[in-house]
């Protein structure tokens, strides 16, 4: 009778083993959330309270199962930075904590805005939702008294400076509140590159208003070309107005005052996406004039944790050549269609073809466009050179004929 006792308890631990442990997972709700400028008053460094959300997960047992056994948790979250800009060259914790234990009977909806040492309690997604008393403590933080010759600039900005920051979520879990039973289920790290975009620099057409001589364009569908740091969600915004000698003083008066682009004087800007150029519209805005002079300026907004952030760039000036006019000597009109060739393809390049030593030199468009077999017009031929240089089009072969 003992030896069947033995084998029956034997056979009970097998089964018991192969049930499987309660594992809890992080599942994005949203996740992450990119900025491009982080406030340093986002973060309370003593408490780890924030109320902009940097992320968002969900809590959820891996099988969905809450009843079979008991479904504990912990959470730890950190915040750590490189700067080269502080001097920091080394990660270094900015901020770090621990929940206490906490029992899970539905998922749980997590974020920085709901963890700090102040933390008394979270809401489960059970139907009706149910209480979680939680505690939370400050394992690490930085040593501002450290820093503080470093961090003076940032203090002074309100700004995080320049650098990597890695954000660690950790959960553990098992079937005990005792913490040391509990092991790491799930862990989710996510490195942000803060950089600070200031730079706006507009590249053509055009340039100062004292030197539209030689700023003159051939393009009634000018490529508007500039520079500036790329960053997650950031856009950028142009728009463009005549100038008038007689009734404006100055680039910034014309640019403030009636725009051909955008149409809609309420919008004041016309959006351009994630792209450093644009080419002027062939609908909805006012066609250029030839012989008229004419300002631009590009507007960059950027997501930060305490809404948006805005600045412009410079003003450029330029003047559409009027193609009716006799060239003076020594001055030769470039067609439209050429002119938006060179400004695609870079001077160099398109002097390779079209210069005195191209084979395409002397070449000058007769008014009849083809496009994969079909003819097209003029405004046709100007959306396809958008779409190269934008990118979402590439040439697969071109003749002349």
């Amino acid at each position: 009778m003992r030896k069947k006792l033995i084998r029956y308890t034997g056979s009970l631990l097998f089964l018991v083993s192969l049930l499987p442990a309660q594992s809890v997972k992080l599942v994005p709700d949203p996740g992450f959330v990119p900025y491009a400028t982080y406030y340093i008053s986002s973060i309370d460094l003593a408490t780890g309270a924030s109320d902009v959300q940097f992320f968002g997960f969900r809590m959820a047992e891996e099988s969905g199962d809450y009843t079979s056994k008991e479904v504990w948790a912990s959470l730890e979250f950190e915040v750590s930075l490189l700067s080269r800009t502080l001097g920091i060259t080394e990660p270094t914790t900015v901020i770090k904590m621990q929940t206490a234990s906490f029992k899970m009977e539905a998922d749980v909806r997590i974020s920085n805005t709901s963890l700090s040492v102040q933390t008394t309690s979270l809401w489960d997604m059970g139907v009706p939702p149910k209480e979680i008393q939680l505690s939370a403590r400050l394992i690490e933080s930085i040593d501002i008294g450290k820093f503080e010759d470093l961090l003076s600039s940032v203090v002074t900005t309100g700004k995080l400076a320049d650098g990597n920051y890695t954000f660690r979520v950790l959960v553990r879990s098992g079937t005990s509140s005792d913490e040391g039973s509990l092991i790491v289920s799930d862990e989710v790290i996510e490195t942000i590159v803060v950089t600070t975009p200031t730079s706006l620099n507009l590249l053509g057409p055009g340039g100062a208003l004292a030197d539209t001589s030689q700023n003159v364009i051939f393009s009634s569908y000018p490529i508007f070309q500039w520079e500036t740091e790329p960053c997650p969600g950031c856009e950028s915004f142009i728009r463009v107005a005549k100038f008038d000698s007689e009734s404006h003083s100055s680039p910034e008066e014309a640019i403030q005052d009636v725009t051909i682009l955008p149409m809609d004087q309420t919008k004041g800007w016309e959006p351009a996406g994630l792209a450093t150029n644009f080419q002027y519209p062939l609908s909805d805005a006012i066609d250029l004039e030839q012989g008229e002079m004419y300002v631009w300026q590009v507007q960059k907004k950027l997501p930060t944790t305490e809404g948006t952030d805005a600045f412009t760039s410079p003003i450029f000036a330029f003047k559409l050549a009027d193609l009716t006019e006799t060239p003076t000597t020594g001055f030769d009109v470039m067609h439209p269609v050429l002119q938006q060739l060179m400004e695609l393809m870079g001077e160099g390049q398109f002097n390779a073809y079209f210069g005195p030593d191209g084979d395409l030199n002397g070449f000058d468009p007769a008014g009849t466009y083809v496009i994969n077999g079909m003819e097209v017009s003029v405004d046709e031929i100007f959306k396809v050179l958008r779409q190269f240089s934008e990118g979402s089009s590439s040439i697969i072969s071109i003749s002349v004929q």
